[in-house]
């Protein structure tokens, strides 16, 4: 008789900088906590996320009123530089709009 046995580690196609967006209309806000989040790499993810999010002018709009803005501002103090860098790109993108 086969037995089946699954593998402990991540597969090798994993892009670990990236986290999944399908938070649906708790997205925004869901980012926002894992902003203030103390682990380097939930911060990251978040980051790369939001990225992605910033592009669409009504995202800015709602991310503006849940106050995003006062953590990314926090963000540019970080001692990670990707942070720092990705959280400049984000700011960028917001500022590009009309709505920034």
């Amino acid at each position: 008789m086969a037995h089946s046995q699954n593998s402990l580690e991540l597969p090798v196609n994993i892009n670990a900088t990236q986290i999944t967006t399908a938070y649906g209309h708790r997205a925004l806000p869901k980012l926002k906590e894992e902003l203030q989040s103390e682990d380097l790499q939930t911060r990251q993810k978040a980051l790369m996320a939001l990225c992605d999010l910033m592009h669409d002018p009504e995202c800015i709009y709602k991310a503006m009123n849940i106050g995003c803005m006062e953590n990314l501002k926090a963000l540019l103090k970080d001692s990670n530089s990707m942070v720092r860098i990705k959280t400049t790109e984000v700011l960028y993108i917001t500022a590009s709009h009309s709505v920034g």
